[in-house]
């Protein structure tokens, strides 16, 4: 399943996001998106779960503190 986080600190990596997102289910991609905003870049994160888990995900760590800036989820309707 695949998510946009938007928020992120300039600061975050690929990696620093692959292993927040690490303990809460597995990790297929993570493709960060520094265009734009730099300071404020935004990420593609392709997650190996169901969509009811993706959903659950959501409501659990959308507006969460991470890095020192607050996350923003958002599922796609269109999964190809």
């Amino acid at each position: 399943m695949k998510v946009l986080i938007r928020g992120l600190h300039r600061d975050v990596t690929e990696q620093m996001l692959r292993d927040k997102l690490a303990t809460y289910a597995p990790v297929t991609s993570v493709e960060l998106m520094r265009e734009g905003d730099p300071n404020h870049p935004w990420a593609w994160v392709n997650l190996d779960i169901d969509a009811f888990t993706a959903w659950r995900l959501l409501r659990q760590l959308d507006r969460q503190y991470f890095a020192g800036s607050m996350m923003r989820w958002y599922i796609p309707a269109h999964q190809g």
